[in-house]
């Protein structure tokens, strides 16, 4: 089975359509000036509604680690999934502190050594475009979990899986209808991925 983040929640409702569909990990956008980012109410609001069994990362881009720490330690996010330029130092800081982290990474940096939990390849930041899973190293010269995002929809996440074989898969803008989370998508997503085993 293929682990499932969906990404890019931003209306409190959105919990309940994650609690109907059950991914593996749920995300919000913290990083200012993005379509998605959610302010400290909605993520609160949206983190009581969504089930416990759900942990709830915070997408942030070169933003202070004290609040990232301070968010965990509170219980409002599960982890944190770093889109700029954070330093190992920040990503060991996170760690030395229990919190989960997902580092985002070109593609060609699959097999950087980091202290992260999770790389995540993404052509760029959230751009919603697929890139050439063909570049990505095979699973057997990985060290780190793989976490594959970027235009990922019904329609190619079959594709996706069997070819790059990542433990887990990112979505957003795959999960919605004209900009908003729709349901039957998302339910399908979450169908596909768990049906198709990242092979060794």
């Amino acid at each position: 089975m293929t682990k499932i983040k969906l990404c890019g929640n931003f209306r409190v409702e959105d919990a309940d359509l994650l609690n109907k569909v059950q991914p593996d990990m749920a995300g919000i956008i913290f990083a200012p000036n993005h379509r998605r980012t959610v302010n400290l109410t909605t993520a609160i609001k949206i983190r009581e509604r969504l089930d416990d069994s759900i942990p709830l990362y915070g997408v942030f881009v070169n933003q202070n680690v004290m609040d990232m720490l301070t968010f965990f330690a509170n219980g409002l996010i599960q982890g944190v999934q770093l889109h700029g330029d954070e330093s190992e130092l920040e990503v060991a800081l996170l760690r030395e502190n229990k919190v989960p982290v997902i580092q985002v990474v070109k593609p060609q940096q699959a097999l950087l050594t980091t202290a992260a939990d999770y790389l995540l390849l993404d052509n760029s930041a959230g751009s919603g475009e697929t890139f050439d899973w063909r570049i990505v190293p095979p699973k057997s010269l990985r060290q780190t979990p793989l976490m594959l995002a970027g235009g990922l929809t019904i329609d190619n996440l079959e594709d996706a899986i069997n070819q790059v074989q990542p433990e887990w898969v990112d979505i957003s803008s795959g999960s919605e209808v004209a900009g908003i989370k729709n349901l039957e998508k998302m339910r399908i997503l979450v169908d596909i991925a768990h049906q198709q085993t990242a092979k060794s």
